[in-house]
């Protein structure tokens, strides 16, 4: 009883500190490692259920060019058919919505009836303007053919263009014109959440690919581009995949199906550096989850890969005691594992890692825990009630540092959680 009473008490102690605290039955007070300071995560929008409003799937950050910069506000496009933009200094609920469009143009749609396919249910809208100030967007689609009535997961990525153009504002209305990705005629596994990537005078598309069938694994690879409508003829170049950690199991720990996935890989250009801002698991279920991922080049060097942050499992929180495992950012998945925040946010993921004046913040979607309640059907929450947040997050890489001569701690400090303004 002495033994409880403590445990709760310390309990108590440490949730007046922020910190999330999980009694263990046996007597032992097992902490939360919230390393993550919840209170500083903020909600981008003022949310209302009826009127529905404020909801937002998939927030991604559009690039601008140098010219525009100075005058379109932080701007996210995303799943849901709308802009956010924030006017001013980022303020919780700041962000208001602007409807976009996207018509398929007639050319595509002669392509596509020509393989006897349909278009439906447009997603992931990354719009992008490149360096020379032209507007560009990477938009998926999923396919149906009467010749394949099983394939319920058949996407591609499009390539559009806006209809008219206005000086200081972000394109709202847009004609898919190309196929980037994927086919019409060919069912394939994952191949969306498209969205270019300049480096330096080269454009690449960045998405989401199928990478192995057995065992079924997806990752991020980049596509190098002839134009931004014509992809170059080279193989596309793996930057991300999933590797041997539990954490990564599409279905969570315990289960038959070893499917992984990493997904959504927004990347940004920090002192010089290549951050990769990536989920992994099921974006309707606890398990999604925010990890980082850096790079000294854009394209890691032949046979190599973004690196993960990772950290010892000492206590086999993911199924194997004493093995490496991922360090995430932010999760809702294990509680006795870092930057645990489900008392604030269910599933966060689909982030990035933008700067806003001199200010660097991390963007992301997830669900309040009030709103993540499971269907009795499926188990998954509603994905139309996902809702976008933002957190101030500080940036301390020493001069002369490269990824590949940091140790694990190192680069965990590279990028945390909190301002240091």
């Amino acid at each position: 009883m002495i033994r409880a009473h403590i445990v709760a008490l310390t309990c108590m102690f440490l949730t007046l500190f922020g910190v999330g605290c999980t009694p263990d039955t046996t007597g032992t007070a097992l902490p939360a490692l919230t390393s993550a300071p919840a209170q500083v995560i903020k909600p981008m929008t003022n949310v209302t259920k009826n009127p529905k409003q404020g909801f937002f799937s998939d927030p991604y950050p559009i690039h601008l060019a140098a010219s525009d910069a100075g005058s379109i506000p932080l701007t996210l496009s995303g799943t849901t058919q709308d802009l956010l933009g924030c006017p001013g200094s980022l303020a919780a609920g700041c962000f208001h919505a602007t409807p976009i469009s996207v018509a398929i143009g007639p050319d595509l749609g002669d392509q596509a009836s020509a393989a006897d396919a349909t278009l439906r249910n447009e997603f992931n809208n990354n719009i992008f303007q490149d360096n020379s100030g032209k507007w560009q967007m990477a938009v998926s689609y999923y396919v149906s053919n009467p010749e394949f009535p099983d394939a319920t997961a058949w996407t591609v990525i499009l390539h559009a263009h806006p209809k008219k153009v206005v000086k200081g504002a972000v394109p709202t209305d847009w004609v898919a014109d190309s196929l980037l990705v994927g086919s019409f005629s060919t069912p394939t596994k994952a191949d969306y959440d498209g969205k270019y990537y300049e480096d330096g005078n080269t454009l690449y598309l960045v998405y989401s690919a199928r990478l192995t069938n057995s065992p079924n694994h997806d990752g991020i690879v980049a596509q190098l581009m002839d134009k931004p409508d014509t992809p170059d003829a080279a193989k596309p170049t793996v930057l991300l995949a999933p590797g041997d950690y539990n954490s990564e199991l599409f279905n969570g720990l315990n289960q038959p199906d070893t499917f992984k996935l990493i997904e959504t890989g927004n990347i940004t250009r920090v002192d010089g550096k290549y951050l990769m801002a990536y989920s992994t698991g099921a974006y309707n279920e606890p398990d999604y989850k925010i990890g980082l991922a850096w790079s000294d080049t854009f394209l890691p060097a032949a046979g190599g890969s973004y690196r993960r942050i990772t950290m010892t499992d000492t206590n086999g929180v993911w199924g194997k005691a004493g093995q490496p495992e991922v360090k995430y950012l932010l999760q809702s998945q294990e509680a006795n594992w870092p930057n645990y925040i489900a008392d604030t946010v269910m599933a966060p993921g689909v982030p990035a890692v933008v700067q806003d004046g001199q200010s660097w913040y991390l963007t992301f979607a997830g669900y309040l825990p009030s709103d993540a309640k499971p269907d009795p059907k499926t188990g998954h929450y509603d994905p139309s009630i996902r809702r976008p947040y933002y957190a101030p997050v500080s940036v301390d890489i020493p001069a002369g540092a490269t990824v590949a001569q940091s140790s694990e701690a190192d680069l965990a400090n590279w990028i945390t959680l909190g301002s240091n303004n």
